[in-house]
Formats: C-alpha cells, sequence, structure tokens
C-alpha cells in the first residue's frame, strides 16, 4: 500500500471514503502487480453487485480481511474503489 493508504487504515473510525480509498489503492496493487490482462479485463467489467457474489481473485479475499483487522472498512465500498483501481490500470492498455 502507499503511504496514503497506511495513513488511512490508523483511522479506526468507520468510512465510506476511507474503505473505498483503500480499495482503490488495493485495486491498483492487484492489477499491477498479480493479474494478467484477460483477469484484470474481466473484473474491470463487473459491476458491484456482481463482484459482491464473485470470488475475487487470488487472496484478495483474505488481503480484505486483513486489511479490515487493522481498520473497520465497508465491504461494498471497498469493492467500488477496488474495481475503479482495477479500471485504472486496464486503461493503460
Amino acid at each position: 500500500m502507499s503511504d496514503l493508504g497506511d495513513k488511512i487504515l490508523r483511522n479506526q473510525d468507520n468510512s465510506e471514503t476511507k474503505s473505498y480509498i483503500v480499495g482503490l489503492e488495493r485495486g491498483r496493487v492487484w492489477a499491477e502487480d498479480y493479474a494478467d490482462y484477460f483477469t484484470m479485463r474481466e473484473y474491470s467489467e463487473l459491476n458491484i453487485e456482481e463482484l459482491l457474489h464473485f470470488d475475487l481473485p487470488n487472496d484478495e479475499d483474505r488481503h480484505f480481511r486483513l486489511l479490515s483487522t487493522e481498520s473497520p472498512l465497508e465491504l461494498r465500498a471497498y469493492l467500488r474503489g477496488w474495481v475503479a483501481g482495477v479500471r485504472e490500470v486496464v486503461k493503460k492498455y
């Protein structure tokens, strides 16, 4: 995570904005460091409702649970951010 992501996680308040930003950072990391193009593209095209019923790739579910132990996160906002982060990386291609 970036310095901003780490600073935000220190905030113990539950907020949609915090959850979104943490998800955004994590989505970028996953897309840039772990995903192949086709998997990245597949996830970038999902909407939030589909993503709620679709397993996140690799260990992304575990990352969410671990991050949630550091600071409370809202799942929907986190997923919105995660997909936005993945979409940002897809646009670079």
